[in-house]
């Protein structure tokens, strides 16, 4: 990226009733994802998602991977429970699955639920910072020093997408991925450079308005230390959701900084995010 001065990001915190509409947006989202996959498909791979306790359980048993089978706005949207823990617990154990992940945030409720999760063997795994931003106006993008080119999926690229996040994530996805293209809601986009696809990013706005930023590969920070690619992608899908009716806007910082001092907090605090918490994964170790 350019050499101009770094951005401080915010940090103030949000209250509890912000912090749930925050979680459930990401959690409904997940959902529709989920749900977009072909019958037959999600049947094979063991893929999908139910509602426990006011929170989504995701589960994608073919990937043996954490990040596709966790529980996302648990004790946030309303207050967990010993039971609903235990009713997770047992959909993991009944899929077959037993690499899954539990998330906690500062404004889970009661005040037992981490301790809940220790007592059923689940311990801190790993953190991600979410950043958020509201609907005010772009105020312009990031510093970038090369020629990148940052465009939308349609149905004439759509193949050419899938192929390259299916290679940097490892998956197969089968049919899957093209059903986004034309989804209510759902909006992706490419970063070329020298005509080659180097990166990519979703955008899905959901029924109230909040634009989740996710499906980004390669993770900056965590598959690659080339921070540009998103840099640009990131600008460019804040103002396209911005034209689209974005009231809001939700990511996550997927390689966390204790010092907030790599790229990704300059580029998101450049386009107006602040980062009000942090999520820590649970897991068994």
């Amino acid at each position: 990226m350019g050499s101009e001065a770094v951005i401080t990001i915010d940090t103030s915190p949000v209250d509890q009733a912000t912090a749930a509409e925050i979680e459930s947006a990401e959690a409904q989202t997940w959902a529709d994802l989920y749900a977009a996959a072909p019958a037959e498909f999600a049947e094979s791979a063991g893929l999908g998602s139910s509602e426990v306790g006011g929170a989504v359980v995701l589960r994608w048993a073919a990937t043996g991977r954490r990040y596709f089978s966790r529980a996302v706005g648990l004790g946030v949207t309303r207050p967990a429970t010993e039971g609903a823990i235990d009713r997770i617990l047992r959909i993991y154990e009944q899929a077959g699955i037993d690499m899954f992940l539990l998330q906690s945030l500062p404004h889970c409720r009661p005040a037992e639920y981490e301790g809940w999760l220790r007592a059923r063997g689940l311990e801190p795994f790993d953190a991600q910072d979410r950043v958020v931003r509201g609907g005010e106006p772009f105020a312009g993008g990031v510093p970038i020093a090369r020629a990148l080119t940052v465009e939308r999926v349609g149905p004439e690229t759509q193949d050419e997408w899938s192929a390259f996040l299916q290679r940097v994530y490892r998956l197969d996805t089968g049919p899957w991925l093209g059903k986004l293209i034309g989804r209510p809601g759902w909006h992706q986009y490419v970063v070329r450079e020298g005509g080659q696809v180097v990166s990519a990013r979703g955008m899905h706005v959901g029924r109230r308005g909040i634009a989740w930023l996710g499906m980004d590969g390669p993770v900056p920070g965590v598959m690659t230390d080339d921070y540009e690619p998103d840099a640009a992608l990131c600008a460019y899908i804040v103002e396209d959701g911005l034209r689209l009716g974005a009231r809001s806007f939700i990511a996550d910082i997927e390689a966390p900084s204790p010092a907030m001092d790599t790229p990704a907090y300059d580029y998101f605090a450049r386009l107006g995010f602040r980062r009000p918490y942090a999520r820590t994964h649970h897991a068994r170790l």
